[in-house]
């Protein structure tokens, strides 16, 4: 009678093709077996379950043992009594291991329906439905309808309905109309606690189904942010209020070098708005973020500024072209106009050697003013760079020839110190520019300060993450008085210069997420292109 109706289930779900399969929710595990029918969730309810089961089996030896006169338990059939309670122990115990280790649900229904045998026999054996005994029944099924919802909940009542009767009245052949109607009634009991527990697990399931949509949902945007976050081309930090780190992406490791749960250092705990800092070379932009509505918690934001400066740049020049576009071609032309006149008017014979040299110094003007468009039209096309990592010391041999080139005269010298192995990210086009105005204004300053005996160099040296080209000369050097703006448009020392030369330099660097500075030497002069390793 105990293990007959299991086994004959468990035929019923194979004939009809229930099938178990896992999920997760809230990163547990929920077993299903695939029907409208039955549903076992909640592993958590399952092991509390089977716990209590093998305390109440445990018991109920115990007091047994105890019972020396089989008063409390057992007064009608001790033996039969002794006998269920260890079956109901060993199957007890192998329910909770199977429950605590990997939840299935043929076991869990099987064990619901053998324990409710067992507790019917178990009753009959204590002397029946009058000692109280059944109120037991009802835990597994109520247990039952919350873990299996649909048929399989009201089968349990049928079945605890069953093993009463037959407990009851045909087992011992008792068929007094009082026990029956009792019987009855308590049948009636247990259809009615299957249906009322399972409208509260319908409901209970409708709660667990939105919060585990709602769960989902915030998995989903977690992932979304984490990978935003991990992703993100400047460094973020998450700090609590005494500056423990409590979240940082890989570009925070990579410049700081910091890891979870360790202070901040010291200049960073510093910062209460936004600061510049400098790490490994690189010029970092940090801005502090306080998170309303939290322990004070808030996060630093970390941007390079050398790529911030670089797309403030493009900005600056698409304004600039748009200017210089539409005023250029209104200037050239009459610039042209007055050049060409002045070459006329030159060849006219019968000019003063003075007025000859008036004639030259209109050309020079034009000529020089021509050359200031060329620069300003150059600086308004932008210099989007197309950048390609270049193996610097070839390249620079390269150019090193090119330059040679251009100036052939034999009063100067070009030398090149670079390891064979730096690579560097940089636009090609924008490195020879920006070494050709350098060198040529390099070795024009040297020749005017060692006159047969120019020398030029082009030193290249690294950190960790920079590469470090020095442009070096031997003339006078920079002159203190326009240090301060040398890089600034229009800044020159010369009196026909047109002071975009360098400006040039430093907006094609930032174009390329470089910078230039200018080194101060005790003899001679020093330009430093500050570069990305590759």
């Amino acid at each position: 009678m105990c293990s007959g109706y299991p086994r004959l289930f468990a035929r019923i779900v194979e004939k009809y093709g229930l099938r178990s399969k896992r999920r997760s929710i809230f990163g547990g595990t929920m077993w299903i077996i695939k029907s409208s029918e039955f549903i076992v969730r909640g592993n958590r309810l399952l092991r509390m379950y089977s716990y209590y089961s093998l305390f109440l089996a445990l018991l109920m030896m115990i007091v047994d043992g105890l019972d020396k006169k089989d008063v409390i338990l057992g007064q009608q059939a001790p033996y039969l009594f002794l006998v269920l309670a260890s079956i109901y122990i060993f199957a007890a115990s192998i329910f909770a291991a199977i429950a605590s280790r990997n939840p299935d649900p043929q076991a869990a229904t099987s064990y619901v329906f053998l324990e409710v045998a067992i507790l019917a026999g178990m009753m009959y054996a204590s002397g029946g439905l009058d000692t109280g005994f059944s109120s037991l029944l009802l835990v597994p099924l109520i247990i039952s309808n919350l873990l299996a919802p649909g048929v399989l909940g009201y089968g349990v009542a049928a079945w605890a309905s069953i093993a009463v009767f037959y407990s009851q009245h045909i087992w011992p052949n008792n068929f007094a109309p009082q026990e029956v109607v009792n019987t009855g009634l308590f049948g009636a009991l247990c259809f009615a606690l299957a249906w009322l527990t399972q409208a509260l697990s319908k409901r209970l399931q409708s709660a667990l189904s939105l919060a585990s949509d709602h769960a989902k949902h915030i998995r989903r945007l977690q992932r979304f942010s984490q990978r935003a976050l991990m992703n993100m081309p400047g460094g973020i930090i998450a700090c609590d209020p005494s500056g423990r780190i409590l979240f940082h992406n890989p570009q925070a490791t990579a410049w700081f070098g910091i890891v979870d749960n360790i202070l901040l250092p010291s200049y960073l705990i510093d910062i209460k708005d936004s600061k510049r800092v400098e790490m490994n070379g690189e010029q970092l932009l940090v801005t502090r973020v306080d998170i309303p509505e939290s322990q004070q918690d808030y996060l630093l934001f970390i941007e390079d500024s050398a790529r911030i400066e670089a797309e403030a740049q493009q900005i600056k020049l698409a304004s600039l072209g748009r200017l210089t576009a539409s005023i250029a071609h209104e200037i050239r032309n009459p610039l042209s106009a007055l050049r060409q006149a002045s070459q006329l008017l030159a060849e006219t014979p019968y000019l003063e050697s003075e007025e000859q040299r008036l004639t030259h110094i209109i050309e020079q003007h034009c000529m020089r003013i021509n050359r200031t468009i060329e620069d300003i039209l150059q600086l308004s096309r932008g210099h989007q760079a197309c950048i390609e990592v270049l193996r610097l010391k070839p390249w620079l041999v390269h150019f090193h020839n090119q330059f040679e080139h251009l100036e052939p005269a034999q009063d100067y010298s070009l030398t090149i110190e670079c390891s064979d192995d730096i690579l560097v990210p940089f636009d090609a086009d924008h490195l020879q520019q920006i070494l050709h105005n350098l060198a040529a204004n390099g070795l024009r300053y040297a020749r005017k300060a060692n006159h047969g005996d120019a020398q030029l160099q082009l030193r290249v040296t690294t950190n960790q993450t920079r590469v470090f080209l020095d442009v070096l000369d031997n003339g006078f050097g920079v002159a203190e008085s326009i240090r301060k703006n040398l890089f600034e448009p229009f800044n020159t020392g010369e009196h026909n210069g047109t002071g975009l030369g360098l400006y040039l330099c430093r907006e094609l660097c930032q174009a390329n997420q470089s910078r230039i500075e200018y080194i101060q030497q005790s003899q001679g002069a020093c330009f430093r292109i500050t570069m990305r390793k590759a």
